[in-house]
């Protein structure tokens, strides 16, 4: 209470001083602020969505947001100009009547005329718009054949409209040209014409969408040699972006999706066949709350309401069928008996049998540990699970001490731990939390950790199902988390029939019925406030670690230390370098045991009344530290540092390293979102190899970013058929010199840098974070294939060429499969053909078993492998038995070792017979000087590959070679 009192008070006093400092600027007058801030004219012109004018005269709209949370990052002072149209804000801007204007996609011609901002602002595409009582299809180009369509004259993407018009068939459309935007609306107001293309912003409220092309960013212009201004606004940009990356999106759905015709765009056959079908049988299952589950012989669940939301504006009526498992539905979908089976976890090689396809992944289920109560997860020795989750449990265990036993549904899983048949069970987190909170008998049991697992919930259907795919595409919308909490807080205790139950199962244990009702209130009173907070405990902690989570770090933050703060203050986001190989190594028990160091170490160094620690994910933790002096800072961190690596180091004779990234805040900022993020970013760039363990979120970091953004922007944009090409590098017989193999290396052509040729460390990071990898290695895997079929045809000689293989391909299903297919449709040999992983791949993802399937379907296919870098890790000579390699590729790390040169060539000696024994070829990678020659000589390794005899070359130098046959030296 006296707590309380003193926040009161605290709050009528700062209260009382803002109220003074208010009329003080009063009556100062706001001069000496006016002096601080650099005054920016914007033009204001009107278009809806993006500027508005509410009743009251206020300026209101996507860009008037936008720029207002630009303010946060800059010192300016923004002001509106008021103007008649976008073709007016384009003339004001020239005679630099205002500085800035908005939504300006970008032109060569435009270019040369104004300054774009390095970023942008927001992405929109090209749109065909009619009236809202047209009742032309989306995209029925045949309908469109007949269509008179406006333009605006300075449209930007008229050629993309004509060349999308085109490529549907109507390649003379009619058109009528018009000066401004507001003449085009009139026009089709008036009925001169039938639709307009334009940008997607500047459709009006209630027109209708039917067609869509040419997406494009649009950026913010100002003047010629406006520098300055672009560069505060470039710099602020960068700092909103990672701060608030939705930001776009929100004010994009808020301003101009909700705001236009709700209504689906479905073409004609779509339309047809709603109209045909009237009536789609929908297969649902039981026990899988809240999702899907029956209730007195009815469907309920979020599905249902899915469903119905989203295909309810089709007018099609909804039949629902109980399935008693995956397989009957399966069954019943591949026979015609469903259309629609609701609630898919199968895998897509199991729904291929079926001839099924999965589409519309529409949420993503938590997976938690469950035990009981004051039972341990150390010494877990069975584990239960649904059949589905099996491989989840493998990843999530990683250790082969652990029995994993599989159940048919998640209720028998959660009975099994409940009868002891297990020790632990890993399960749908919501229907674990769903069965606790209102089936008493259940009360023993309690989630131990919400681990970092999902699977996903789809909609399954016929392979040839294409239109019914369309249509759940178009109106399926994802179920989020918060309509999931707002769904199970419905049910907040026990159902009566549940306690009935329970005294019936446990009647012997009843000797007095008043006891009974008394301890009954009670019990069920305390569940009830304990299952209120649940969900809120699981919200805000790691109950694995029993330590804070991110939601508790950025709500105390931001509401209760930083806005009292008196010193200043620091987020440190903490790594444990090189605890995923640990994991591999020593299991899943071990790491778990070094992680409950680290947290115990993390906490005990931070002050609970002002300070906090949180773990993020994995090994990584975030600190909230305060500090008077940046050295007393760094200071705190390398003794903390050194404590944990000594403590580590003796508990498991590993050489584990912690990091550092930091972000100081600025004494006026609460953002904890946006620190947590800098911090993060720091530590990308923590190098402990260079004696670099704590990294400063400072302004060179920042450009750094920035640099990497602009990258991004560029590669985003790239098309990886015409941008990329292909290198070889050959593999040389050192005995003759003859060419006897090669790499195929992919490289990029930079089109902004006049087709300057990039190395991948310029674009593989970015593409193997969005997944493009895949693409990028298919893409080099054909380009060979075509070279190796042209020369064949041509009578000229081939060499069997490696083609590298990003980890993605082999952790999904049918890439040995995707190999085959491609080499079939160029009609390659197989041994012309090596596919290449890296020695690190097979080390660290081997123990998924997607991985080990990948390897021995290559395998029977007979398509070879080559080991790539074997030597420059953690690697065994176990790693022969583990997968059947055709090429074992000697990393350069073998050639370096000059502290025992004879010890070396016993052990590459050793490899080159033990390979030969297995029939597995080795080349020596790496090879830049005699010497190394002389050492491959030595060991009987005759195969090399490096710069000695030729760096990467592109394809016409390489033919020239293989045309010759051999390398001149």
């Amino acid at each position: 209470m006296e707590n309380k009192g003193e926040n009161y008070e605290f709050k009528i006093i700062k209260g009382a001083v803002l109220t003074i400092l208010c009329f003080i600027c009063l009556f100062v007058g706001t001069n000496a602020y006016a002096t601080e801030r650099k005054v920016v004219r914007v033009a204001f012109f009107p278009m809806d969505g993006y500027h508005m004018v509410d009743a009251d005269g206020t300026y209101t709209g996507m860009d008037v947001e936008y720029l207002n949370a630009i303010e946060h990052y800059t010192s300016w002072d923004i002001r509106y100009v008021a103007c008649d149209s976008w073709e007016d804000a384009l003339k004001m801007l020239k005679k630099r009547e205002v500085d800035l204007v908005g939504s300006a996609q970008y032109s060569e011609s435009r270019a040369e005329v104004y300054d774009y901002a390095d970023i942008s602002s927001g992405y929109t595409f090209g749109v065909i718009a009619t009236n809202p009582d047209s009742v032309v299809a989306y995209e029925d180009f045949q309908q469109m054949k007949e269509f008179t369509f406006g333009l605006v004259k300075n449209y930007v993407r008229k050629a993309e409209f004509l060349e999308y018009l085109a490529n549907n068939g109507i390649t003379e459309p009619k058109l009528i040209e018009y000066a401004s935007t507001a003449d085009m609306h009139a026009g089709l107001t008036a009925g001169q014409i039938d639709a307009y293309a334009h940008t997607f912003t500047e459709v009006k409220e209630g027109q209708r969408l039917i067609g869509r092309f040419a997406p494009r960013p649009f950026y913010y212009i100002t003047y010629k040699g406006n520098t300055g201004l672009l560069d505060e606004l470039n710099h602020a940009i960068v700092d909103l972006k990672m701060s608030q990356p939705e930001l776009e999106t929100v004010l994009m759905n808020q301003y101009y999706y909700d705001r236009f015709d709700k209504a689906v765009l479905f073409t004609t056959e779509e339309k047809q066949y709603l109209t045909d079908k009237k009536v789609l049988r929908v297969g649902y299952l039981d026990n899988y709350y809240p999702f899907s589950y029956d209730e007195d012989g009815e469907f309920k669940g979020l599905t249902r309401e899915l469903l119905e939301s989203g295909l309810g504006i089709t007018g099609i009526e909804l039949e629902y069928v109980l399935l008693s498992d995956k397989r009957a539905a399966s069954q019943a979908l591949a026979n015609g008996e469903i259309d629609i089976f609701a609630y898919s976890i199968e895998r897509e090689v199991v729904l291929k049998a079926y001839d099924l396809k999965t589409i519309c992944d529409y949420v993503e289920v938590p997976l938690v540990l469950v035990t009981e109560k004051n039972k341990s997860t150390e010494n877990i020795k069975k584990l239960g699970t649904v059949d589905f989750l099996k491989e989840k449990a493998e990843e999530y265990i990683r250790s082969d001490d652990v029995e994993i036993y599989t159940y048919a549904n998640q209720q028998e899983c959660i009975d099994a731990v409940m009868n002891h048949e297990v020790d632990a069970i890993l399960c749908n987190g919501y229907y674990a939390e769903h069965l606790m909170r209102t089936n008493i008998k259940y009360n023993n049991i309690q989630i131990k950790a919400v681990v970092n697992l999902y699977y996903s919930i789809s909609i399954a259907l016929a392979n040839d199902a294409t239109i019914l795919a369309d249509i759940l595409e178009k109106t399926i919308t994802e179920i989020d988390s918060k309509m999931i909490n707002e769904y199970m807080l419905k049910e907040v205790t026990y159902p009566f029939a549940s306690i009935i139950d329970f005294v019936r199962d446990h009647v012997f244990s009843v000797i007095a019925i008043v006891i009974l009702i008394m301890g009954a209130i009670i019990f069920v009173v305390v569940r009830m406030l304990a299952n209120s907070r649940k969900i809120q405990k699981l919200m805000y902690k790691d109950a694995r670690m029993d330590v804070w989570n991110l939601n508790y770090f950025t709500y105390r933050g931001e509401t209760m230390i930083l806005p009292q703060r008196k010193n200043n203050y620091a987020v440190v986001y903490v790594n444990l370098s090189k605890f995923r190989r640990f994991n591999v190594i020593h299991g899943w028990g071990a790491g778990e045991r070094v992680l409950d160091v680290l947290v115990k170490m993390l906490i005990a160094t931070v002050n609970r009344e002002t300070e906090i620690c949180a773990r993020s994910q994995g090994d990584r933790f975030v600190l909230l530290l305060n500090f008077k002096e940046e050295e007393e800072l760094y200071t705190r961190l390398n003794q903390l540092k050194e404590e944990v690596e000594y403590n580590l180091k003796n508990t498991t004779d590993d050489d584990l390293k912690l990091q550092f990234g930091v972000y100081l805040i600025p004494n006026k900022e609460i953002n904890l979102k946006h620190a947590v993020n800098c911090a993060n970013q720091a530590l990308e760039f923590v190098d402990s190899n260079v004696g670099n363990n704590i990294k400063l979120y400072d302004e060179n970091l920042r450009e750094m970013l920035k640099e990497r953004l602009d990258r991004e922007k560029l590669l985003d944009g790239v098309d990886i058929n015409q941008d990329f090409v292909a290198f070889y590098q050959p593999k040389v017989d050192i005995r003759d010199n003859k060419v006897v193999g090669a790499e195929a290396l992919v490289r990029f052509k930079d089109p902004s840098d006049g087709g300057k040729i990039k190395a991948p460390y310029f674009f593989v990071p970015y593409y193997e974070q969005t997944g493009r990898i895949t693409e990028i290695d298919m893409f080099v895997f054909e380009t060979v294939c075509k070279l190796i079929r042209k020369r064949i045809d041509a009578g000229q000689s081939v060499v069997t060429t490696s083609c590298n293989f990003s980890r993605m391909h082999f952790v999904k299903p049918g890439f040995a499969e995707r190999v085959e297919e491609m080499l079939k449709k160029y009609d390659i040999s197989k041994d012309l053909i090596e596919v290449e992983v890296t020695e690190t791949l097979i080390m660290e993802e081997l123990d998924q078993q997607m991985v080990k399937v990948t390897f021995e379907e290559l395998r029977k296919r007979n398509i070879q492998l080559s080991i790539d870098d074997f030597g420059s890790g953690y690697s065994s000579l176990g790693i022969f038995e583990q997968i059947p390699a055709a090429v074992v590729k000697m990393d350069r790390s073998f050639f370096l070792n000059k502290d025992n040169p004879e010890r070396q060539v016993k052990i590459m000696r050793g490899i080159v017979t033990l390979s030969e024994e297995l029939d597995a070829r080795i080349v020596c990678e790496g090879v830049e000087n005699q010497k190394d020659v002389q050492l491959m000589k030595e060991i009987g390794a005759y195969v090399a590959q490096g710069y000695y005899y030729s760096k990467p070359i592109p394809e016409d130098e390489f033919e020239a070679i293989l045309n010759e046959g051999y390398m001149r030296k």
